[in-house]
């Protein structure tokens, strides 16, 4: 039942924020960065990296945690953006949890389009699944992958402007393969 309070909140708000910004383009930045940073989540005792120059807040909404890790104003244009929700996987295993938040997204949330789907090579073996969606007006590019650890799910979603999400997909792999629990 708690991972259903989370989904709404993965797929909705941690993009809301996301905002279409035609006209503007990526100069000095590129979404291949070389210095990082790693950040550790105090509570869930995670870690994940970011690219260089991304900047990377937590939030709380509803009591729920979020980790945000924002692109840089110069990628403004493609609107690069990754959160981190931690959901109980309610004793599913991975395929099952996966398939049960694919199926919730196509049930409750209107224009959704799934695309995708497969596993990350991750410490955990992890699954991703893309799609796009309507998001205040706004088509958006999305991948979501899952990262099972003692029964719980490190959900990242990472979305970006439509016809984007190829040329950022090499970043947000090296994002979700960064992840330790």
């Amino acid at each position: 039942m708690l991972s259903r309070c989370f989904l709404p909140l993965l797929f909705c708000f941690c993009f809301a924020a996301a905002k279409s910004q035609p006209g503007k383009t990526a100069k000095a930045d590129s979404p291949k960065t070389a210095k990082t940073k790693q950040y550790t989540e105090p509570v869930f005792n995670y870690h994940i990296t970011p690219p260089a120059k991304w900047s990377m807040y937590d939030t709380v909404l509803n009591g729920l945690r979020i980790r945000i890790l924002k692109a840089p104003k110069s990628l403004s244009s493609d609107n690069p953006i990754v959160n981190v929700l931690i959901a109980n996987m309610e004793g599913k295993n991975i395929d099952e949890f996966t398939a049960s938040n694919i199926k919730y997204l196509k049930t409750n949330m209107a224009g959704i389009s799934i695309l995708k789907k497969g596993s990350i090579d991750t410490l955990h073996n992890g699954q991703w699944f893309t799609y796009t969606k309507m998001q205040n007006g706004v088509l958006r590019e999305m991948i979501n992958y899952i990262i099972p650890v003692n029964g719980l799910a490190y959900m990242i979603t990472c979305g970006t402007n439509p016809g984007t999400l190829k040329k950022y997909r090499p970043v947000f792999d090296k994002i979700a393969k960064s992840f330790k629990a």
